[in-house]
């Protein structure tokens, strides 16, 4: 499952999305913003630093894993469904996000439902957006998986509670 099941994240992009997930839990706006604005904007990095696309598709790896790890893999003939609610309970319509949110709900939904090639060409697409655009998605895939690690997440209703 996710966008490295042929093509492994190198450990620079996970120690950089790392770094850059602890600023977020870290409220550091300053370093987060600062970190963001170098990934987005150096088209050919230097000195070993990763480049977007593959920080990106760690957070979506990890963003997709982390869900699947709380709640379970999807069984034989099934499908894991991403349904986002508001704190209080409301339903999030994923039509009327903004793009950035938008664009990180679609992808990390195609990778739980194994749509391996919907998943690349949202990644692949994500690399070719202004640096705006970019910077958003990705400090909102940032921000999206801060939230999956730290929210208590209720059993399946159709499993027993142990």
């Amino acid at each position: 499952m996710g966008s490295n099941a042929g093509n492994p994240t190198s450990s620079s992009a996970a120690t950089l999305g790392g770094r850059l997930l602890q600023l977020v839990g870290d409220r550091n706006a300053a370093g987060f913003s600062c970190e963001i604005s170098r990934v987005c904007a150096e088209l050919h990095p230097t000195g070993g630093r990763p480049v977007y696309g593959d920080v990106l598709a760690w957070v979506v790896d990890a963003t997709a894993g982390v869900i699947v790890a709380r709640l379970g893999a999807a069984g034989p003939d099934e499908t894991l469904i991403l349904d986002v609610r508001f704190t209080d309970g409301r339903y999030v319509d994923g039509d009327a996000l903004p793009a950035s949110e938008r664009w990180v709900l679609r992808t990390v939904s195609a990778f739980l439902v194994e749509d391996v090639v919907e998943g690349e060409k949202s990644l692949t697409a994500a690399e070719q957006f202004d640096i705006t655009l970019r910077a958003e998605i990705l400090a909102d895939a940032l921000i999206w998986l801060d939230f999956v690690l730290d929210v208590d997440l209720p059993d399946p209703p159709d499993m027993a509670a142990v």
